[in-house]
C-alpha cells in the first residue's frame, strides 16, 4: 500500500470507501497513512445496523478510543465480556491487548460512532477471539431485558 505524502486534509466519510473489517464491523478510514500519510494516528467511522454485534476481538498494538456519536452502544470487555454503556458524546478507551465486543443495544436504529486508533493503518492488528464469540448472544439478550431502548 502506498502511503500518502505526509499533509495537512480535510477528510469526509464520503472522501473513503466502507469496508468490512475482520471484527464483522462496517468502517470508514479517514485519517489514515494512506489518504494524508499519518504515522503514529487514525481515525474513521464506525456504523453498525440495529442489533448488530461484532466479533469479539483485540487489537494486538494499537489504542483506540470511541465517540459515540448517535445510538446506545455497549462494548463487552474481556473474557467475561463485562458491559461497558455508552451513548451520545461519551468515550470510551480501550489498551491494546484487551478483548471487546462492540454491540448496537438499540434493535431499530444505526449506531455511529467515530474511532481513533495508535494504528496509521487503522485496521492492521485486529485479531479475532472466537472463544468468545460462544457467550456474547445470551450476554446482549440479558442485556436488552434489562436495558431496553425507547421505554
Amino acid at each position: 500500500m502506498k502511503s500518502a505524502v505526509k499533509r495537512v486534509r480535510v477528510i469526509g466519510p464520503s472522501d473513503s470507501a466502507e469496508k468490512i473489517g475482520r471484527q464483522r464491523q462496517r468502517l470508514t478510514p479517514c485519517v489514515t497513512k494512506e489518504t494524508c500519510g499519518a504515522s503514529g494516528i487514525s481515525a474513521g467511522m464506525v456504523n453498525m445496523a440495529p442489533g448488530a454485534m461484532s466479533k469479539a476481538h483485540y487489537h494486538a498494538h494499537t489504542e483506540i478510543i470511541v465517540v459515540c456519536l448517535r445510538g446506545t452502544a455497549v462494548t463487552l470487555i474481556g473474557p467475561e465480556l463485562t458491559p461497558h454503556f455508552h451513548g451520545p458524546g461519551e468515550f470510551i478507551y480501550i489498551p491494546e491487548g484487551v478483548v471487546h465486543v462492540a454491540v448496537n443495544l438499540d434493535e431499530a436504529e444505526d449506531l455511529v460512532a467515530v474511532e481513533m486508533r495508535t494504528d496509521p493503518l487503522f485496521n492492521d492488528d485486529v485479531v479475532l477471539a472466537p472463544e468468545h464469540d460462544v457467550d456474547v448472544p445470551d450476554v446482549v439478550a440479558r442485556l436488552r431485558r434489562r436495558h431496553p431502548i425507547g421505554s
